[in-house]
Parts: structure tokens; C-alpha cells; sequence
């Protein structure tokens, strides 16, 4: 994957599609299309539904999926319905749009979750979860699926500020190496786990700056 500098060399003015930070969060519960989820056929309709709202967001749009009044999931349920959009979001279709799972604190919620769980890892993607009860998501987050532990600590470090650099994360994170520390944050970008906010700086360029979607 291509690495983007945390500076450029020539100056791109600002737009307010790109640097304004949009909180529209948008809920859909799978519990809409029945306590029992199963087998793909059915996974494919959910996952249209999922893909049209995602699309139908503004630049910076969250849509935060639970699993109220879910009973059962397959795996296949799970693969087809969740596990295609999260491989098309790290393909970077929905741009700027982020997908977030909420669940309860139960087991049923943690059984549920397995099967979903399965398929991200073997599609080797993965989703941020929130627990419904938290008062403070940002402290009580966590990573489904498959993303190696020194993308977690780049994430945490990023959903500890509410707004880094490259530069700042590097020195958070204490990387010598700037360009190691981009391709980190490059690619949870990539996977919608982070935002990217772009503002021009004065000595000329363009420089990004990592937020929580949370």
C-alpha cells in the first residue's frame, strides 16, 4: 500500500468536505430482520441494507449496528451480511464512511459475536466494537477480528488524543522511523478504524491529522 507523507510539498487549500469533522451517526439494529439469522441468502439481503445506508451517509458518517432482539447468527449469515462489507470497506469503497458494531454486555452478545468474529479473521479485516452500557465509548473499545497487535497500539494511541499527527504518533509511540509510523496509521485508515482530517500548514502543504471515529 501506498503511504500518504504526513507532509506534502506544495500547498492544497483547504475544503470543508475534507477537514470538517461530521458527526451524523445513523443506527441499525440487525434484530429488524428477525431474532434468527441464518444461512447466506438471507445475509445477502441484510448486507444490500447495510451497503445502502453506508452509501447514504455524508462524508464523516457512522453507522452503528446492534444485536437487539438477535437470538442466533451462522457463520454464514455472518460472512455474507457482515463479513463482504467490511472486506469492500478495506478495499476503500465507502470512503470516509466508518461501520461500528454496539453490543450488550451478556453472552448472548459474545456468542453472537463468534461467527462474525470467524469471518472477519479469515477475510483478515477487522471492526471496532462498542459496548451499548459505556458511558464514554472511547474508553471501553475494542478490535474484532484480525488486526496485528502493533495496529491496536497505533489505534490506541490514536483514540487516546482527539486529534495527532504522524509526526506526534511516532513520538507517542516512540518509532524512530516516521515513514514506519505513516504506514501504520495509512493502513487503520484504510480500514475505516481512524479518521482523517487534512489542513494546510504554514510553511506550505498539506498535513493530516488522525481522530477517533468513536
Amino acid at each position: 500500500m501506498n503511504a500518504t507523507l504526513d507532509v506534502a510539498p506544495e500547498a492544497v487549500p483547504e475544503t470543508p468536505e475534507k477537514t470538517q469533522k461530521t458527526k451524523n451517526v445513523v443506527r441499525q439494529s440487525l434484530g429488524e430482520f428477525g431474532p434468527f439469522l441464518a444461512m447466506r441468502p438471507h445475509g445477502r439481503i441484510v448486507q444490500e441494507k447495510i451497503d445502502a445506508r453506508l452509501r447514504a451517509l455524508p462524508v464523516g458518517g457512522v453507522l452503528v449496528l446492534d444485536f437487539n432482539g438477535v437470538e442466533m447468527m451462522d457463520y454464514s449469515f455472518a460472512d455474507e451480511a457482515l463479513g463482504t462489507i467490511y472486506s469492500r470497506m478495506s478495499a476503500k469503497e465507502y470512503p470516509d464512511r466508518h461501520l461500528i458494531i454496539e453490543t450488550r454486555d451478556d453472552e448472548l452478545c459474545e456468542a453472537l459475536l463468534e461467527n462474525v468474529e470467524v469471518a472477519l479473521n479469515r477475510r483478515e479485516v477487522a471492526a471496532l466494537i462498542v459496548p451499548q452500557s459505556a458511558k464514554k465509548s472511547a474508553d471501553k473499545w475494542r478490535v474484532l477480528g484480525e488486526l496485528p497487535s502493533h495496529l491496536v497500539d497505533t489505534l490506541r494511541a490514536v483514540m487516546d488524543k482527539n486529534c495527532i499527527t504522524v509526526r506526534d504518533l511516532a513520538e507517542a509511540l516512540k518509532l524512530d522511523s516516521a515513514t514506519a509510523c505513516n504506514n501504520r496509521i495509512a493502513k487503520l485508515y484504510q480500514m475505516h478504524l481512524v479518521r482523517r482530517e487534512a489542513s494546510v500548514v504554514p510553511e506550505g502543504g498539506r498535513q493530516y491529522c488522525y481522530t477517533s471515529v468513536l
